[in-house]
């Protein structure tokens, strides 16, 4: 048991040092280009250079005489606080579009299914103009504004960049819930259930939800990584003051900006799927 857990413990720390590794070195590939040319001895230099500013992490400034921390915070809150609340409202929309999906007839089934792949044909672009047309229609109807349309001055804007993101977000976990429960009502332990004169809708519950539960936030990282691409459409759309647009506005300037604020977003991410990995017991991972 010791042996097993340092064995882990030794390959979570390679994998994560490895990562780190790789993120510097993409931080600092700008620098290996001159031109139409390879720069290589320029590129080993920049990395030296990053590796020291990165071992005084405190002093690190962004721009002459402003200091990265703890500003960078204050924009990694905006963004985590958009992510996380889009995060978990799609994945409680997409459960409860799921339970009425799995609970109608198959006719209403085909219905549902369709209208969500017209939804996901939809550019995300698109639907970020299209959410601040219609707000501002209904304020010159109304005169009542449900949500901030664009952030002016570094003020907070959350309501409608949640919204937005949360919109794909749920079309694609109730894509990948519905297949999980699709796959889950084909195993043999439902159709005993089945056998025993158990409902459908207790079965769903009983017996189907926690298995769907964990495999949806088991393979969760292709919606994560979904989400960050569009978090970044959607911070220079809305103009929120979010880390993307931080890194955005001095990437050019100092390539640890880059670095720090990718490894911000990383970390978090990386320790939370090897917790959950780790975590779920061995016979739960085998019927995911």
């Amino acid at each position: 048991m010791v042996k097993k857990v340092f064995l882990n413990g030794m390959e979570v720390t390679i994998q994560f040092l490895i990562s780190i590794l790789g993120i510097i070195m993409l931080g600092a590939l700008p620098k290996l280009f001159y031109g139409f040319k390879l720069d290589v001895s320029k590129y080993i230099q920049s990395l030296k250079e990053v590796f020291v500013n990165l071992m005084d992490i405190s002093n690190l400034q962004y721009v002459r005489g402003k200091f990265l921390f703890p500003q960078l915070f204050v924009h990694y809150k905006e963004t985590i606080v958009i992510f996380l609340a889009a995060f978990f409202i799609s994945l409680l929309v997409a459960f409860c579009i799921v339970y009425v999906i799995m609970s109608s007839s198959p006719r209403i089934q085909h219905r549902i299914k369709s209208f969500l792949i017209f939804l996901e044909s939809i550019p995300d672009i698109l639907l970020i103009l299209v959410s601040q047309i219609l707000v501002v229609w209904l304020f010159k109807q109304t005169g009542f504004l449900p949500f901030q349309i664009a952030s002016i001055g570094g003020e907070s804007i959350r309501g409608l960049p949640i919204l937005c993101l949360s919109i794909p977000t749920t079309i694609m976990f109730v894509k990948m819930v519905v297949l999980r429960f699709e796959n889950e009502l084909e195993k043999d332990y439902v159709l005993f259930a089945k056998a025993k004169g158990l409902g459908r809708f207790h079965i769903l519950n009983r017996h189907i939800l926690r298995n769907v539960l964990l495999s949806t936030l088991f393979f969760a990282k292709t919606n994560i990584f979904f989400m960050l691409s569009n978090l970044y459409i959607i911070e220079w759309i809305f103009n929120t003051s979010g880390i993307f647009m931080f890194l955005k506005s001095y990437f050019g300037i100092r390539v640890e900006v880059f670095i720090v604020s990718v490894l911000l977003i990383y970390i978090p991410i990386f320790i939370l799927f090897k917790l959950f990995h780790y975590l779920i017991p061995a016979a739960m991972k085998e019927r995911l």
